[in-house]
């Protein structure tokens, strides 16, 4: 039994060869067996890490079969990884083959004979990737997970810069000649390095940008309205500063005056880390978090996700076409949408909103939270012939990082094939 906290100091290259020997020696039982079992909280950093899991399990013959849950299994009978879950409260009976648990922040359960617990200050993503690698992997699915898990973590922050571990990756991967990642500090938006201003204001859903995402010709009359007609055929990340100000202070003023929203400069200016490589198949990775997260609502469910990353230059542009095409069905969809609050005894705020299975809850609660018509600790409902469900991923990004097994906790909600049910509310 071993329990590992990585930490970004001078002992993490010692901390990271105990725990890479647990892992790797939980992939020699793995290929002994003909298997190994993959088990993850449904988070989006949680199935990006599985998807690291995978690539490696997979590069050395081992078959992997993933399980997505709000809890870990109650007893470990074969070979398996564990990410996300901090509840593991295993006695020795319970476990009779090796494992391995990775987890973002502290793990405060201890570890039993046969296990390897790894935890620390970064995204599970970040710990996975390291653990399994040691960064020395630049394939694009590893390398794509691992930048889509920390952008949908608390380790990027909001003008995105990269913190705990994640920076440490990040700061390996930069030495890598392969990949040609570049920080680039703009108005956010899709694709900045090698798209025009509203090219990408338009198409952009992080943040939600009112009148502009969704209608590339509004954003055109709106920047010419007022006199900034000269940036229209500028990529966004070549804006001088003088006219990133002047185009910020413009939107700014627009949707205060228009649509009574309030984005604050930080909310509107952040860091974009993007690769120059030209044939490598992701550009904007702070998008492809996003693109992700709506391949697993609108393309497919949880399982989609780990479809995409496994095989990425396949499967990712099917995915960012896609994508880039909901904006403009966002826009037309929250002009229909009446959100209903539902009773329950909690003092979690849920919404009902009529939606169809090409919607993604995540950005349309985005949208809705922008707008002011939702609360941050709020869920959006919606209905199919089974009842109300919700989505793992606007539910964490709603209540932090375990919200699904809170909601699970207070007896409200349980997972099925990738959603969660909703039960005990009405209208």
């Amino acid at each position: 039994m071993l329990k590992v906290t990585l930490t970004p100091s001078a002992g993490l290259d010692k901390a990271l060869e105990s725990a890479s020997k647990g892992f790797y020696a939980v992939l020699e039982e793995a290929g002994r067996a003909g298997f190994l079992r993959v088990h993850s909280y449904p988070s989006l950093d949680s199935l990006t890490a599985s998807a690291i899991v995978f690539l490696k399990a997979s590069s050395i013959g081992v078959d992997v079969i993933v399980s997505v849950d709000l809890n870990p299994p109650p007893s470990i009978g074969e070979p398996s990884v564990l990410i996300g879950f901090d509840n593991l409260n295993y006695r020795v009976g319970d476990v009779r083959s090796k494992f391995t648990a990775f987890y973002s922040g502290e793990l405060k359960s201890i570890p039993v004979h046969g296990a390897t617990y790894v935890d620390g200050p970064g995204s599970h993503s970040a710990i996975s990737y390291l653990v399994s690698t040691g960064v020395r992997e630049y394939d694009p699915g590893y390398v794509t997970s691992f930048l889509a898990g920390a952008y949908s973590s608390r380790f990027v922050d909001r003008f995105g810069r990269f913190q705990g571990l994640d920076r440490v990756v990040l700061d390996r991967l930069k030495l890598s000649t392969r990949l040609s990642l570049e920080m680039i500090t703009t108005l956010k938006g899709y694709k900045p390095n090698i798209r025009g201003v509203c090219e990408s204001l338009s198409v952009t859903l992080n943040p939600y940008y009112p009148g502009i995402t969704g209608d590339y010709e509004n954003c055109i009359r709106t920047l010419s309205s007022l006199n900034l007609a000269s940036a229209l055929n500028v990529k966004l990340s070549s804006l001088d500063q003088k006219m990133l100000e002047n185009v910020v202070v413009a939107i700014a003023s627009v949707l205060k005056k228009n649509y009574n929203v309030e984005l604050q400069p930080d909310n509107m200016i952040g860091g974009a880390l993007v690769s120059t490589t030209p044939t490598y198949p992701a550009i904007d990775f702070r998008e492809v978090a996003d693109a992700l997260a709506y391949s697993g609502e609108a393309l497919g469910g949880p399982g989609r996700v780990i479809v995409t990353l496994i095989d990425v230059e396949n499967e990712y542009p099917m995915v960012e076409s896609r994508f880039e095409a909901y904006p403009r069905r966002l826009n037309e969809l929250l002009g229909q949408l009446k959100p209903v609050k539902l009773k329950g005894n909690l003092r979690i705020q849920l919404y009902e909103l009529q939606l169809e299975k090409r919607d993604s809850p995540l950005f349309i609660w985005r949208a809705l939270r922008t707008l002011g018509l939702v609360e941050q600790e709020s869920i959006i409902a919606y209905r199919d012939e089974e009842g109300l469900k919700a989505s793992p991923f606007q539910v964490e990004e709603a209540l932090d990082q375990g919200g699904c097994r809170r909601l699970q906790e207070l007896g409200i909600a349980r997972l099925e094939d990738g959603v969660l049910r909703l039960e005990g509310l009405r209208s």
